[in-house]
């Protein structure tokens, strides 16, 4: 096969020219179909680390969240605010009411 063979595309009008647009077209859609999986894979991807960084997102809230939850229950910082109330700490500790069962 010369040069101007392959220019002019001599081979694909012979005999065997069926046989040669089948490989062709095979090839054409291989390439096609594996193109088409990784633009799927891809999308897939991006997905998977958008749910990552809201994932993140949502775990740093949540932490300070918590945080600021536990320190709005300190039993120190709820007298401190009920002070302003008339709320004072009591001097003694309550009394525990027992019931007996018999």
């Amino acid at each position: 096969m010369t040069w101007k063979d392959i220019i002019l595309l001599t081979g694909f009008r012979g005999e065997k020219a069926k046989k040669i647009w089948a490989y062709v077209g095979g090839i054409l859609l291989y390439m096609l179909v594996s193109i088409w999986l990784s633009h799927i894979s891809e999308s897939k991807a991006k997905y998977i680390s958008a749910l990552n960084r809201e994932n993140r997102r949502l775990r740093s809230e949540y932490i300070s969240l918590q945080s600021q939850l536990m320190t709005k229950q300190l039993r120190s910082n709820i007298y401190r605010e009920l002070k302003d109330d008339g709320f004072v700490l009591p001097k003694r500790p309550p009394y525990q009411i027992v019931k007996d069962e018999k």
